[in-house]
């Protein structure tokens, strides 16, 4: 860090000097233009080249060839993350998991193929990420894992609902992977976090509610399908723990909108209950799926645990 002392050097101005080493290093001389910006936390940026005001344009290439699928779906997240324009995915046995690809590409928001052959699969990125709302895209997320909680508890009641289920699932994860997107753009980018309004702090927070929004989901889905494997409907003791799941759940978001830290308190002594509670229905109820569902319930009341304390520690 250099220090420096800000000297009056007229009726309306001042001067501070800038570290010779800095000067050196960017090959500047008495004359040259500096380039001044300000940010959003009142501090000032010296550089010696003005910000380019064009959007940059990234393309990635993506070998397909001796690799698992789960692999490629890793690099793909990745480079969908990480604001590529143009993603190539190309291989010489391409058209054998042509399928999954397409499918895996089919989970980000506006990322379209705009070409494909027996060896290439071209999408492009359509998202402009300055446009979109953090806020809207949370609230879509609660709503679809609100849907899912009620059909898979409707599920006890004899309905088959898993299928539609696994869909919305899609869905979710599309909005967080979009939420992580938009969040490490704006860390990236000082411009993109004035826009959305958040500071560092506030996009980790943003982030790890998307984290825990996306697993319940995930789990919601993992007992509709432990329900359909089995067979297993009209368990009244079932749906009525699972429906104060979902009590908590709607709680804690709510709590989460309004900003209600003592409401979220209140819910944040919930998972240690309803632990206790689980604990003596399994231990009535001793059967393998039993255990299934109660592990997932269980890791399900550590997620809504985990938002009331977004809410109680957000700054």
């Amino acid at each position: 860090m250099h220090i420096r002392r800000l000297v009056k050097s007229g009726e309306a101005s001042h001067t501070v000097s800038l570290p010779k080493q800095w000067i050196d290093e960017n090959k500047l001389a008495k004359g040259d233009l500096i380039y001044i910006a300000e940010t959003d936390d009142n501090e000032l940026i010296v550089t010696s080249k003005p910000k380019e005001n064009n959007k940059e344009i990234r393309e990635i290439t993506i070998t397909v060839d001796n690799k698992e699928m789960p692999t490629v779906q890793r690099e793909i997240t990745s480079a969908y993350i990480n604001n590529y324009n143009t993603i190539n995915i190309i291989g010489k046995e391409l058209h054998k998991s042509a399928k999954d690809i397409r499918r895996i590409l089919h989970d980000f928001v506006a990322l379209e193929i705009a070409e494909q052959t027996s060896t290439k699969i071209v999408a492009n990125d359509l998202l402009n990420v300055a446009d979109l709302s953090i806020e809207k895209t949370i609230r879509r997320m609660d709503m679809i894992v609100r849907s899912i909680l009620q059909d898979s508890i409707s599920a006890l009641d004899g309905q088959d609902l898993h299928e539609s289920i696994v869909f919305r699932d899609y869905d979710v994860n599309r909005q967080y992977f979009l939420v992580y997107r938009i969040i490490k753009s704006a860390l990236k980018d000082r411009n993109i976090s004035k826009s959305f309004n958040i500071n560092a702090v506030q996009a980790h927070a943003l982030w790890y509610l998307a984290v825990n929004l996306e697993n319940l989901a995930d789990h919601s889905k993992n007992i509709s399908e432990i329900l359909t494997n089995n067979k297993m409907s009209k368990h009244d003791e079932i749906k009525d723990i699972y429906k104060k799941m979902e009590s908590a759940y709607l709680d804690v978001m709510k709590a989460y909108f309004n900003k209600d830290i003592a409401l979220a308190d209140s819910i944040n002594t919930f998972r240690r209950e309803f632990s206790d509670e689980l604990d003596i229905f399994f231990k009535n109820n001793n059967k393998v799926e039993i255990a299934q569902i109660v592990t997932n319930l269980k890791d399900m009341s550590t997620l809504i645990s985990n938002i009331s304390r977004i809410v109680m520690d957000y700054d």
